[in-house]
């Protein structure tokens, strides 16, 4: 899969997709927030600060299908290590979160602290999310892609609002600003156009 970004046509469709299914909240809550699918996974709710409006990240987590059992790790590097300041929208998704794992009837002591769990009150594997995402583009009628691109989404979205290079470096835990520039941050069609409109006053030399 190529490493694009969905457009704002696409997204909106995807999320038209999502709607009532089992990993709305994750899909929505990575769109807000720009987080790592193993960020994502890992987040506890001893993590959020609901009062500050913030999110701690100081784990990674993955299911490892070859030993059968979920590894814990650090964040990706040292400044994967961070405090995020929650969007409204994130904070609606974290409250709906919180009210459906309320109604799960077995959450083991091990997971009562995750955020994210699936119907038998365990996390989600990392897998599982991607096999999702192609049922809910194939729902959609859109071209298929990975969770990470939902983390280039994100990114785009915030540099196209105006966000700068170095913040956004710092919220999706990028040890330099190399990473955020070249990886993570595709200018769209549109956005080349409205930036040249904006200038186009200033090229005319007459």
């Amino acid at each position: 899969m190529k490493r694009e970004v969905l457009t704002i046509e696409n997204q909106k469709k995807f999320l038209a997709a999502v709607v009532g299914y089992s990993y709305e909240n994750q899909y929505r809550f990575i769109l807000q927030m720009g987080l790592r699918t193993g960020e994502l996974i890992g987040l506890r709710w001893s993590d959020i600060d609901f009062e500050n409006k913030t999110m701690k990240i100081e784990r990674t987590m993955e299911y490892r299908y070859k030993v059968g059992e979920w590894r814990i790790g650090p964040p990706k590097s040292k400044s994967g290590y961070r405090t995020i300041p929650l969007t409204d929208e994130a904070i609606r998704i974290l409250k709906n979160q919180r009210a459906k794992n309320s109604e799960l009837k077995v959450i083991p002591i091990e997971w009562s602290d995750t955020v994210f769990l699936c119907r038998n009150g365990t996390p989600v594997k990392n897998s599982t999310y991607d096999t999702g995402l192609m049922k809910y583009c194939d729902r959609a009628n859109i071209p298929r892609f990975s969770m990470h691109i939902l983390r280039h989404t994100f990114a785009t979205r915030c540099i196209e609002a105006g966000m700068k290079p170095k913040t956004l470096q710092h919220i999706l835990g990028h040890s330099n600003i190399g990473i955020t520039m070249n990886l993570y941050v595709h200018i769209t069609e549109d956005e080349k156009l409205r930036e040249i409109n904006l200038v186009a006053d200033a090229l005319k030399v007459v």
